[in-house]
């Protein structure tokens, strides 16, 4: 009864976003652990997923996502956390995660916690147990040149699904980041790992992103497109908008575009945010999604 429970969760890649038909067999519904793609990152998460090559916003989230970029970043050192409410009518997540990242010369080391728990989930009703996932991430990015950089992140997961069982994975990233005054270009491959539980694949893809600051004065806008292609089969293509206004205040907006298996599904993210003396408050709210519309996330960072 336990392994034809398991066999559902993995199938529903449980902690990423809810549970589809436990028959599924078509391409790329099989990926476990889909909670590896949520972004931490409040900002990103207010863009739908876009964003993923952006410099100059706070870093602090690096090890989940793009270290090359962050070595790009001129601040000392910039630290973060964050809280919010995942797929609510659905598994009923609530999610917690931190992350700091330091720089010396041209290197970036970025460490990054998160912990997603399932109160509204019981699978064993006679234990009061509750479902629950945990990510433990380190990254480096390294300034090759003054328009290249490469970066690096690994990490472990674990997903406690049942009481007496639970899954784990390690997986890693590569990247390389192309930054020009205005323009970021990022890419490569994100989240490789070997199978878990020898049947089900990680959510790994090829990566491709692009953004462009456009500076009116004190204010600016960011424009960002990001692509994934999950060798799963599974696609995914956001675009996300980030506009600064004097420096102090931000709105933001994305829309999401993925497969009907992808770990994460389409979906509009809608955010703002405020800055002063390098302490951010930003806050996030996803909506025109069955699985994840109700979702939110509020951050609290500091950078100098």
């Amino acid at each position: 009864m336990k392994r034809s429970i398991l066999s559902i969760l993995l199938a529903g890649a449980l902690c990423g976003v809810a549970f589809p038909a436990a028959a599924q067999t078509e391409a790329g519904a099989n990926e476990a652990m889909g909670s590896l793609r949520i972004d931490r990152d409040p900002v990103l998460l207010s863009m739908a997923g876009a964003g993923f090559a952006m410099t100059s916003t706070s870093q602090a989230y690096a090890a989940f996502g793009n270290p090359a970029a962050a070595a790009f970043s001129p601040k000392k050192v910039e630290a973060a956390v964050s809280y919010g409410s995942w797929s609510p009518h659905y598994t009923a997540a609530n999610l917690i995660s931190a992350g700091v990242t330091g720089h010396v010369k041209k290197a970036a080391l970025s460490l990054g916690f998160s912990r997603q728990g399932y109160p509204g989930l019981d699978f064993d009703p006679s234990s009061a147990f509750k479902p629950s996932d945990l990510i433990i991430r380190a990254g480096v990015g390294f300034g090759i040149s003054e328009s290249f950089a490469i970066g690096f992140t690994a990490g472990y997961a674990k997903e406690a699904l049942l009481s007496d069982y639970s899954l784990s994975a390690i997986s890693a990233s590569a990247l390389v980041q192309y930054h020009m005054e205005g323009l970021n270009i990022a890419g490569g491959v994100v989240h490789m790992g070997g199978k878990v539980a020898s049947d089900y694949p990680l959510p790994s893809s090829a990566k491709l992103a692009v953004d462009y600051e456009i500076v009116f004065g004190p204010s600016n806008l960011h424009i960002a497109v990001d692509g994934d292609y999950y060798f799963s089969g599974n696609y995914s293509i956001a675009l996300g908008l980030n506009c600064g206004i004097g420096g102090i205040g931000f709105v933001r907006g994305g829309y999401r575009i993925a497969s009907e298996y992808a770990a994460i599904p389409s979906g509009l993210g809608l955010g703002a945010g405020l800055s002063w003396h390098g302490i951010s408050l930003d806050v996030t709210f996803l909506t025109a999604s069955e699985t994840l519309g109700g979702s939110w996330m509020a951050g609290l960072g500091y950078r100098f």
